[in-house]
């Protein structure tokens, strides 16, 4: 069922070799979608169908494909609990845009943060880091800035956000009781996400400093991906990543039958991956 799916090697250009080299939008794009993944994320228990239970995206740092992404698309649920990063029942596939599909696991899924007498529950990092179970040829990645962006910093942001669809609605014309459908479901559920990529400033940024060895910002963006971009990454023009995004600015939309409705509103939120630096070299990204 989780065998690997390989594709032909692409003639990719060095994208971290090209750090501090202004590009210009359609060859950044290009950088994402070589770079981006979608994340899937499956429940299986013995023999039993395996159930689709989160979808993300996340982004090459290195050349064997480790993915930096949120750590609730590991786990589909926040606060993180450890027992759903080692729980041996999940299944965690991901994907680049026509290369192979490989098993992952993670090797760091978030940071707590407790301040004794001071927070009721810990504090979540919402920063999660994949690597694939088996080895492959050597994958397009980009760097990760070791600063935060300043306010006003142009970004793209990408992912595979799921209120993307494909032409003619096809996935949802399919006879699901036929046999043949039922058995290329799981294809399906690859051929539903389509990438996205959107630009925007840096519009706010909160400091978050934990320690001296962990420190970075907490940032918003004026533009917005929706569910299944979650982990994506946020680049400048420089091609570095700095930000993964995490989740959708709330606003409360207050009326007279939900007078405590709160809608997303159309802004990004992103954690900057030199909150990490420490972890990451740890595990040797950087």
């Amino acid at each position: 069922m989780w065998e690997g799916r390989s594709c032909e090697a692409s003639p990719y250009p060095d994208y971290a070799a090209m750090k501090d080299t202004q590009m210009k939008p359609p060859e950044l794009c290009q950088c994402l979608e070589d770079t981006t993944y979608f994340i899937n994320v499956y429940f299986q228990e013995g023999q039993e169908e395996p159930e689709l239970i989160s979808a993300g995206s996340g982004v090459a740092v290195n050349s064997r494909a480790d993915l930096l992404t949120a750590a609730h698309v590991v786990t589909s649920r926040l606060p993180v609990r450890q027992e759903d990063v080692k729980d041996p029942n999940s299944v965690i596939l991901a994907m680049s845009k026509g290369g192979p599909l490989q098993r992952y696991e993670p090797i760091f899924c978030s940071l707590r943060v407790t301040l004794d007498g001071y927070l009721t529950a810990p504090l979540t990092v919402d920063l999660a880091l994949l690597r694939p179970i088996s080895s492959q040829s050597s994958v397009p990645f980009l760097p990760i800035s070791t600063e935060s962006p300043v306010l006003g910093t142009q970004v793209l942001m990408a992912g595979y956000p799921d209120d993307m669809e494909l032409p003619f609605a096809f996935d949802r014309l399919l006879n699901q009781a036929h046999w043949q459908v039922q058995a290329q479901r799981f294809n399906v559920d690859i051929a539903r996400r389509l990438l996205m990529i959107r630009s925007g400033i840096v519009g706010h940024r909160s400091g978050v400093v934990i320690n001296e060895q962990y420190a970075g910002h907490i940032f918003y963006i004026d533009n917005v991906l929706h569910s299944g971009a979650s982990g994506g990454p946020v680049i400048n023009y420089d091609g570095e990543i700095v930000g993964v995004l995490t989740e959708r600015a709330i606003t409360a939309v207050p009326y007279e039958e939900s007078p405590k409705l709160r809608v997303p509103s159309g802004a990004a939120v992103a954690v900057t991956p030199c909150l990490i630096l420490e972890k990451l070299r740890q595990v040797g990204i950087i």
